[in-house]
């Protein structure tokens, strides 16, 4: 199992707590913690594709 633990703003918190909700309309099993998990995983390719394109 992997732990992730990230701090947020209350804005980035209610952000990504819509996104899941938004998600969760679509995958009904999914837990809210997976999908932030996701969100956060996608975030996170994104920004290095951005660094390794922009080197």
């Amino acid at each position: 199992m992997r732990k992730t633990t990230i701090e947020l703003t209350h804005e980035q918190y209610f952000y990504l707590q819509e996104r899941v909700l938004q998600m969760k309309k679509g995958n009904q099993n999914a837990s809210m913690a997976s999908l932030i998990r996701e969100l956060i995983e996608q975030d996170m390719k994104k920004v290095f594709k951005v660094n390794i394109d922009g080197v």
